[in-house]
C-alpha cells in the first residue's frame, strides 16, 4: 500500500485510475494512509508542495468511504487563508468540498456553523459549509426546518453587507431548500443591494416559488451538486487537467491571446477589459474556473 500511496503523490498529467481502484478494493488497508495525508496537510500546510495532488485523491476516497475522521480535518483545512486553499484544493474548493463535508458529517453541526459564521475566513470556504447543510437537509440527516431557521438567522442577525458573494450563497441555499419561509428576508437583502445578483437574482427566487415545495425539493435532490461522494474515479476521471487534448487547446489559445494582445497594444484604440471573477468560467473555453486556468 505504501508504494501505491507514493505513486499518486505528484501530478504527472495522467489520471491514476488503476492505483485508485486498487485502493478502493483494499479500502481498510488504504484508509490509515489516506487519513495520514490529510492530517499532515491540516497540521503542516506550509510543507505541501505545489506539484502534489495526493490530498485531492485522499479527500475524495475518504469521503466515498464515509470516514468521519475526515470531517474535523477538512474543516481545519478550510480555515486556512485563501492563497493556501487555492494551492491545496484548487477548483475542488467550490466543486467538491461541500459534498465531502456532508459525506463524512459526524453530527457536529456547531463546527459547521462556526466555519460559516467566521468572517475572517475565505468566503468560498464558508460557502461550502452552507452547501453542506443543504445536502444534509435534502438527505434527511438534519431537519430541513432547522436549517431554514438557521439560514433565516444568518439573513437577519449575522449578515455582513459587504460580503456580496457569501450573501448570495445564503440566498442560493435558501432557494435550494425552497424559500417560502425566508422570502421576506431575502427580498430585503436585494433592496439593500447586499449581494452579487449575477449569482442569483430575485427573479430566480420567485421562479422557484412558482413550484410547489415538493417539486422544488425533488429538483434539488436530483442535482449532482447535492449528492454524497459515491464514486471517486467517476468524479475525477474527466477533469481537464488529465485531458491531453484540452491541454493542447489551452496552449494554442494562449498563443492566440498573446498575438491578439500584441496587436491591441500596437493600436491607438483604448482597450476595455471586463473583469473576470475568481470563480467565473475561463474565457478560453476549457470549462475550468479562470482562477485555476489562464488566470494563474
Amino acid at each position: 500500500m505504501k508504494q501505491l500511496i507514493e505513486s499518486i503523490k505528484y501530478y504527472n498529467g495522467t489520471f491514476p485510475k488503476d492505483q485508485l481502484q486498487q485502493m478502493i478494493e483494499r479500502k481498510d488497508e488504504a484508509i490509515p494512509f489516506l487519513t495520514e495525508i490529510v492530517e499532515d496537510v491540516a497540521n503542516h500546510p506550509d510543507d505541501y508542495e505545489e506539484q502534489r495532488i495526493d490530498l485531492i485523491y485522499a479527500l475524495y476516497l475518504l469521503s466515498q468511504f464515509r470516514v468521519k475522521q475526515l470531517f474535523p480535518l477538512l474543516v481545519k483545512i478550510l480555515h486556512l487563508p485563501d492563497e493556501k486553499l487555492d494551492l491545496l484544493l484548487g477548483d475542488t474548493l467550490t466543486e467538491g468540498t461541500s459534498r465531502m463535508l456532508a459525506s463524512v458529517y459526524n453530527g457536529d453541526i456547531q463546527t459547521l456553523q462556526q466555519l460559516i459564521e467566521n468572517t475572517e475566513l475565505d468566503e468560498y470556504a464558508r460557502g461550502q459549509g452552507l452547501s453542506a447543510l443543504v445536502i444534509l437537509a435534502l438527505k434527511g440527516q438534519i431537519e430541513r426546518e432547522r436549517i431554514v431557521k438557521y439560514f433565516e438567522s444568518l439573513l437577519t442577525e449575522k449578515l455582513s453587507d459587504e460580503q456580496y458573494y457569501f450573501n448570495a450563497q445564503i440566498v442560493n441555499c435558501c432557494t435550494d431548500l425552497y424559500p417560502q419561509e425566508t422570502y421576506d428576508s431575502i427580498k430585503r437583502i436585494y433592496e439593500k443591494g447586499s449581494l452579487d445578483t449575477k449569482m442569483i437574482g430575485l427573479k430566480d427566487v420567485k421562479k422557484t416559488l412558482q413550484l410547489t415545495k415538493e417539486e422544488a425539493l425533488k429538483k434539488s435532490r436530483n442535482n449532482h451538486f447535492f449528492q454524497f461522494i459515491e464514486d471517486s474515479i467517476a468524479e475525477m476521471n474527466g477533469w481537464a487537467c488529465f485531458d491531453k487534448d484540452e491541454k493542447k487547446a489551452r496552449l494554442l489559445w494562449e498563443k492566440e491571446l498573446e498575438e491578439s494582445t500584441y496587436h491591441l497594444e500596437s493600436s491607438n484604440q483604448p482597450i476595455k477589459v471586463e473583469k473576470i471573477g475568481r470563480n467565473d468560467p475561463c474565457p478560453c473555453g476549457s470549462g475550468r474556473k479562470y482562477k485555476k486556468c489562464c488566470g494563474q
